[in-house]
């Protein structure tokens, strides 16, 4: 049986006479024909959404030492490489949220870059994410692959969380940290033909995450039940400052038309950033 892509593959050959009449796809559900392009995107503001940024009170400065102790707490008691998780944590390392949060009272409102194979390989949902996006990304690529032998891809918004591409975060250190967030993909593809016949495709696929750490009116603690509010009086007050986490996550993907993927991680290193402005936290959001 001939391959189906031989008039590409092989252009001296009398079927490429066709191939002008063969009408290529451009886009395919999130997927379109193109360099790499980030979506356009809002990210909320917490709590100055709804309310004005207003100087701190004396009542705002105690509950900022309050905060730190605790955090510091769990620097101590919540983290993994210590040995130390005890009940306040559910015996859970918080190490990530630690971070996060630290960085959200003493970082300056500075953009963070995020661990986020840390997020694939430490929360239940990281694998049930890559899963979807995988089978997404071949399905689609497929369809815009077709009659093509190299090309590059960008896609449309994903949401991780309720409704998205995966669920939402199931531990308490991904909760605080991440909690529902948004990604989009870009991947540079090469398909050749097999000497059996089949097609053999190969992606170098990148995801890119972004996420707005802050603390939403209303919302709360998963674990503990905390409310936002109780955080988001720092952000009003200037005591602690809302930022952008960003993070990206590469993986070589291979495949052969009607076979499922394999994929090889090619970058993302799962130690933690161990900045003196960028260590752990006990973070409050939902």
């Amino acid at each position: 049986m001939d391959d189906p892509f031989e008039a590409l593959l092989k252009p001296s050959d009398e079927k490429s006479v066709h191939s002008a009449a063969v009408r290529l796809t451009e886009i395919s559900g999130r997927y379109r024909i193109g360099q790499p392009t980030r979506p356009s995107m809002q990210h909320d503001n917490g709590h100055l959404d709804r309310f004005s940024a207003r100087p701190p009170t004396a009542e705002d400065k105690v509950e900022l030492a309050k905060w730190v102790t605790m955090l510091e707490g769990a620097e101590a008691l919540c983290n993994a490489q210590t040995g130390k998780l005890i009940a306040l944590c559910n015996g859970e390392d918080l190490s990530d949220a630690n971070a996060a949060y630290r960085h959200f009272l003493f970082g300056n409102g500075e953009d963070r870059v995020l661990n986020y194979e840390r997020f694939i390989q430490g929360d239940p949902v990281g694998s049930q994410l890559i899963r979807n996006l995988l089978a997404d990304f071949q399905y689609h690529t497929e369809i815009i692959g077709k009659h093509r032998t190299k090309f590059s891809v960008t896609s449309t918004l994903y949401a991780v969380g309720d409704g998205g591409i995966a669920d939402y975060p199931k531990t308490s250190n991904w909760q605080k940290t991440l909690g529902a967030h948004f990604f989009w993909v870009s991947a540079n593809l090469v398909i050749s033909a097999n000497a059996n016949g089949r097609l053999r495709y190969q992606a170098d696929l990148t995801m890119h995450v972004e996420d707005r750490y802050n603390f939403n009116p209303g919302s709360k603690d998963v674990a503990t039940g905390i409310p936002d509010s109780a955080n988001g009086r720092f952000e009003l007050s200037g005591l602690g400052k809302q930022y952008m986490h960003y993070a990206t996550l590469v993986r070589h993907v291979t495949w052969e038309s009607g076979s499922s993927l394999g994929t090889k991680k090619v970058s993302g290193k799962t130690d933690r950033q161990r900045k003196p402005s960028d260590n752990r936290r006990l973070r409050n959001r939902i």
